[in-house]
């Protein structure tokens, strides 16, 4: 949560919007989010959640205040019901970037219906979960444009090592990958502990991210940054240390 909240206030955002499904886990994300995005000095200034569902219509337009400048649209329509009204929804201007917690099949509908409703020009930053791994140009054009951090493991086309281990193992899907990953890292990690813990070096490429050693003796791993673009994962050179503890 860290990452991401320190990717969209590197770029200059501070004011957000979340959208996460509305279970008891994702409520917890949403306020992990909240709370390391507001440490950083942002404003949360609109939430709005969703259950199972394929239409996020109403969850945009919440999220948005476009249902409630309908609302003023209906109000003056009963208060002037003989006058020929011309109306165009309008969402609110005061956010800078939405957070979406969404997977990728979630992701691609909820992303167009934010274009729908105007808010096609607001930045989107995501959570690991909405990339499953997969290239698809095609299945992936509806994630146009969304920011995410993510295993290296994940967003290299192709590293070697996860090559021989499909190969030796069995390909298994993005989400497995992450813990493929993290059983990669744990094995090459323990013989080197000792020389994160003496400063002998500081920090370690890994499968999941770059690795060091925090000052409370807990291992910290740097995501990398990528975003959608033509239905492709572009990685991003950008640093999101400088705000994280």
């Amino acid at each position: 949560m860290s990452q991401a909240a320190a990717l969209a206030w590197n770029s200059g955002h501070r004011q957000a919007a979340i959208i996460a499904p509305d279970t008891f886990n994702y409520a917890r994300l949403r306020t992990a989010f909240a709370n390391a995005w507001q440490n950083l000095g942002g404003n949360v200034v609109s939430n709005a959640t969703y259950g199972d569902t394929n239409d996020y219509s109403d969850v945009v337009k919440r999220l948005m205040a476009i249902d409630s400048s309908e609302q003023r649209a209906a109000d003056l329509l009963d208060l002037l019901p003989r006058t020929n009204l011309e109306f165009t929804p309008r969402r609110r201007q005061d956010i800078d970037f939405i957070f979406l917690v969404a997977n990728p099949r979630q992701g691609r509908l909820i992303k167009p219906t934010l274009a729908f409703y105007f808010a096609g020009d607001i930045p989107v930053y995501a959570l690991p979960s909405i990339f499953d791994g997969t290239i698809d140009s095609a299945e992936n054009r509806d994630l146009e444009g969304i920011w995410f951090t993510d295993a290296p493991w994940l967003l290299d086309s192709a590293p070697p090592l996860r090559q021989r281990a499909d190969a030796e193992l069995r390909p298994v899907p993005g989400p497995l990958q992450r813990l493929r990953a993290l059983g990669v890292d744990s094995f090459q990690l323990y013989p080197r502990l000792q020389q994160l813990a003496n400063a002998e070096v500081p920090s370690i490429p890994g499968t999941t991210g770059i690795l060091s050693l925090s000052g409370n003796q807990r291992i910290y791993r740097a995501l990398e940054v990528a975003r959608f673009r033509n239905g492709k994962v572009e990685l991003q050179a950008l640093d999101i240390s400088a705000n994280l503890d």
